[in-house]
């Protein structure tokens, strides 16, 4: 397919920013994320309507751009807009909805700024097919925001664009001034992949809701008999669990060696901590957790679905009581940051195989109506790195895992007899 951008626009505030809320300062959490953008596509299959329409509304609050100067680095609330595209794409929007994600396409219908600094922060893309078929595709850089902020963000304008605008989410911008920067911690990442890369290809794994129950159920059978009538894990541990499962038997048979391994989840921090942080905070505000394996035993190759099943299950209810006993600001941040160094640390390690997951499960992604009706489905935007993305089915019963991984490893996962036994 081609996409032949139509044109670009900058869609501005109706009401100036006044003089003293020019500068926004970032908080330190934000300040420790990759300056990258992270996107969402939503796909509406037909008679979508004019995008002319949507282009003029819910767009007051994304108006900056990202400033790196001698006062360090904050948001420029200039007035400057944020852009919107239109694009037009040669084809079926059912073409690309019924085969494996084309990560060039992906990046085509959602351009962005290479460079994060004097660019928009967000950026909007809104691509029609030849049916009538619509796929909007939102960017957003890392820097000032999460996939929690996103999901306001679009349901706020779609719920404006259903006109009704006096229902809207109101969001809270306090998380700077609760958590300001203090000295500049940023991050040390490795280098990013060049975008569209071709080492790595993108694939949809279905699991439906009947399948997560037998997952669910397996996991509970499989547990000591002691704790198996209290052992409740939930969809995404046990799907989280399966994947990881496949990729640690796939590398270890490629590499022909046991190296240890981490998995690894972005955990929102929102209802999880007892500061008294304000409803519908926008910004970043999550952590990033681990569970690793120990050393491999000599003579067992692959980890047991219900050993990772533990791991993970372990790992969330490990932070959810680590982040519940946190008491004051300076701890959490500082908590925060030791995460996110201890992820740099691994993604950095060629002696650790690292499995990446964000679930962006029950933040209404399928609610999201601009008056076309539900998205079939929503879409991560690819990552230049091995992750896993997890986002409710349609039903919200089941769990659509958006996978990015190598060429190879895609190939030996989509034949792994436990992900074929449980996805469609």
């Amino acid at each position: 397919m081609k996409v032949e951008i139509q044109w670009k626009k900058l869609v501005k505030p109706s009401v100036p920013t006044p003089s003293d809320q020019r500068k926004w300062k970032l908080t330190s959490i934000d300040e420790l994320q990759m300056p990258n953008y992270v996107g969402v596509i939503f796909y509406y299959r037909d008679n979508a309507g004019n995008p002319e329409l949507i282009s003029l509304k819910g767009f007051t609050r994304w108006r900056r751009r990202y400033i790196e100067d001698d006062d360090g680095c904050f948001i420029d609330c200039n007035d400057l807009g944020v852009e919107f595209v239109h694009a037009k794409v040669d084809g079926q929007i059912d073409q690309l909805l019924h085969r494996d994600p084309n990560m060039d396409l992906l990046e085509y219908l959602s351009q962005f700024p290479n460079n994060l600094v004097g660019n928009p922060l967000v950026v909007i893309q809104v691509n029609t097919f030849e049916c009538g078929g619509i796929a909007i595709g939102l960017r957003s850089t890392h820097r000032i925001s999460d996939i929690y902020t996103m999901a306001i963000f679009v349901n706020s304008w779609a719920t404006a664009c259903r006109g009704n605008v006096d229902v809207t989410v109101c969001p809270s911008f306090e998380l700077s001034s609760l958590f300001p920067m203090k000295v500049s911690a940023v991050a040390n990442w490795p280098p990013p992949r060049i975008i569209g890369s071709k080492e790595f290809t993108m694939c949809r794994f279905r699991f439906s809701g009947d399948a997560v129950s037998k997952l669910r159920a397996l996991a509970r059978d499989d547990a000591k008999d002691s704790m198996a009538n209290n052992f409740q894990p939930s969809r995404v541990e046990v799907v989280s669990a399966l994947i990881s499962k496949a990729l640690v038997k796939i590398d270890r048979c490629r590499q022909g060696e046991e190296r240890p391994f981490a998995v690894c989840m972005a955990f929102n921090l929102r209802d999880k901590v007892k500061l008294n942080i304000p409803a519908n905070s926008c910004g970043n505000f999550f952590s990033v957790i681990s569970g690793q394996s120990a050393q491999p035993t000599v003579g067992k190759t692959n980890p047991e679905f219900n050993e990772m099943v533990n791991i993970i299950h372990n790992m969330i209810s490990d932070a959810k009581t680590k982040y519940a006993t946190i008491v004051n600001k300076e701890e959490l941040c500082s908590a925060v940051g030791n995460s996110i160094a201890e992820l740099v640390k691994v993604a950095s390690s060629s002696e650790v195989f690292m499995i990446s997951f964000s679930s962006w499960c029950r933040f209404g992604l399928y609610e999201i109506d601009f008056g076309w009706g539900r998205p079939v489905p929503v879409s991560n935007i690819s990552l230049n790195l091995r992750s896993v993305i997890l986002i409710d089915d349609e039903e919200g019963k089941g769990i659509d895992a958006w996978t990015t991984t190598t060429g190879d490893e895609m190939i030996l996962l989509k034949q792994d007899p436990d992900i074929l036994a449980f996805t469609s």
